[in-house]
């Protein structure tokens, strides 16, 4: 799998401060959106698209005005954690690289990082310091413990 971190200073340096560097970094997407891609690549056309469509992700809603509201649920996005700041940023489709920041919190507003891992994919819980929480999901390819790991050193 592709060295994310490395792929944000390269591709994504325009996105980042003075002196600021990414200590972690990971692929992440709504939930619900792996099985959706899942089902339209297996059956293909118009028929993988209904199927698509109607499966539906179980990522449970932020409280309305929380921190974890505050995160945008991008079909597929990487969150970075730098020297600074977290980051989450859009994903280019075609380099896979960051092409735009889609929103950014200091240090002390997402405080952990927990997972629940399953077979193919892992839920990735944001838990922000009002204790609310947003959630998204990694494949297992994209590493969503090392992000976890850096995360954890930080506190």
């Amino acid at each position: 799998m592709v060295d994310m971190v490395k792929k944000v200073h390269k591709k994504g340096a325009e996105f980042l401060n003075a002196a600021e560097k990414i200590e972690g970094a990971a692929v992440v997407q709504a939930v619900g959106q792996f099985k959706k891609q899942v089902a339209f690549g297996a059956v293909g056309g118009l028929v993988g698209a209904a199927i698509g469509q109607a499966v539906k992700g179980s990522a449970e809603k932020a409280e309305s005005g929380s921190l974890a509201d505050s995160f945008p649920n991008a079909k597929q996005a990487i969150l970075a954690i730098s020297n600074q700041r977290w980051i989450l940023f859009e994903q280019s489709v075609m380099s896979g690289g960051p092409k735009g920041v889609l929103a950014e919190w200091p240090l002390d507003q997402i405080v952990r990082i927990d997972l629940e891992k399953g077979k193919l994919t892992s839920k990735v819980n944001i838990i922000f310091s009002d204790e609310s929480i947003a959630q998204v999901e990694a494949v297992k390819g994209a590493k969503p413990e090392a992000l976890a790991e850096v995360a954890a050193a930080r506190r």
